[in-house]
C-alpha cells in the first residue's frame, strides 16, 4: 500500500503555522501547475479603498476576520517556504475559491505537482518522491503520470490538504497560538496593513483597506509566506486522460 506520510508530509500543514515561531531557513516557491494568472502580482487593495477598521480590534478578532476574508477570496496565490525537520519546504499555490487549486511543493529534494477541481485531486511526484512512498515499483508504475484521487481518500489526505485553503489557513493561523500584540501601522507591497507580533517576533500582516486579507506570515526573510495576486485569473484543467492513473486501481 502506498503511503504519503513519507518525507514528513503529514507534519507539513501544521508546520506552516508552527514554523512562524522557528525563525528557520526556507526556499522559494517553484510555480503552480495547470494555471494561467493574467493579473500582476498586485496587492489586494489600493490605498484609495475604504479603511476596514480591523486595526482597532483585538488581535484574536483581527486574525479571525483575516482568515475568513482570505478563505472567501475569489482567488489568491500563496508562495514562500520554511524549514521542517531538517528539510526545506517550498510552496507555490493558486487557489480559485474553496475547492479549486493548483500548485507545486518541494519537500527537501522531492517535488510534487497538485491540482484540485471540486473533490477530485491529481498529483504528480518526481521519481524521488515516488520512491519514498512506494519504492522502485511506484517509480515504474507512476513515473511521469498523474495520480487521480479524491479529497476524502485517507491514503492521500495529507497531500489533498494542501489544496484546501480553509484547512491551510486554520493550521497556519490557529496553530500559531496566542500571545499576539498589535504593532505599528505599515504596508506590505504598498498595501496599508496592521502587523500582529507574536512572543518570538513572528508577524502576521493584515490589510487595513478593502477586505482584511492576509498579506504575509513572516518570521524572517527566509521563513515567510506571502499572499499575493488576490483576484487574479486562475484557469484549472485536469491532466490529459492518457497521463492519469486512478488511485483506486493501485490497490
Amino acid at each position: 500500500m502506498l503511503t504519503t506520510k513519507a518525507a514528513g508530509l503529514a507534519a507539513v500543514p501544521v508546520a506552516l503555522g508552527l514554523a512562524l515561531t522557528a525563525g528557520c531557513d526556507a526556499g522559494g516557491g517553484t510555480g503552480a501547475v495547470q494555471k494561467k494568472a493574467t493579473a500582476p502580482a498586485s496587492a489586494p487593495a489600493s490605498p484609495t479603498e475604504a479603511a476596514n477598521g480591523v486595526e482597532r480590534l483585538a488581535p484574536a478578532e483581527i486574525l479571525k476576520r483575516a482568515r475568513e476574508a482570505t478563505a472567501g477570496a475569489p482567488s489568491v496565490r500563496l508562495k514562500g517556504g520554511f524549514k521542517e525537520g531538517g528539510d526545506e519546504v517550498a510552496l507555490d499555490f493558486r487557489f480559485a475559491g474553496k475547492k479549486r487549486a493548483a500548485g507545486t511543493m518541494r519537500l527537501g529534494d522531492q517535488n510534487i505537482e497538485l491540482t484540485r477541481i471540486g473533490s477530485t485531486v491529481y498529483f504528480k511526484g518526481d521519481d524521488r518522491f515516488l520512491k519514498s512512498i512506494g519504492g522502485r515499483s511506484a517509480v515504474t508504475l507512476m513515473s511521469g503520470k498523474y495520480v487521480k484521487t479524491t479529497s476524502k481518500d485517507p491514503d492521500f489526505a495529507e497531500l489533498a490538504s494542501f489544496s484546501d485553503l480553509s484547512d491551510l489557513l486554520r493550521e497556519m493561523v490557529a496553530s500559531a497560538g496566542g500571545g499576539w500584540a498589535k504593532g505599528a501601522a505599515g504596508n506590505v507591497g504598498g498595501v496599508p496593513a496592521v502587523a500582529l507580533t507574536g512572543p518570538d517576533g513572528e508577524q502576521v500582516h493584515v490589510a487595513t483597506r478593502g477586505r482584511p486579507y492576509l498579506l504575509r506570515l513572516d518570521a524572517g526573510p527566509r521563513n515567510r509566506l506571502d499572499f499575493v495576486e488576490y483576484g487574479g485569473r486562475v484557469d484549472l484543467r485536469p491532466p490529459p486522460p492518457g497521463e492519469v492513473i486512478d488511485a483506486a486501481e493501485l490497490g
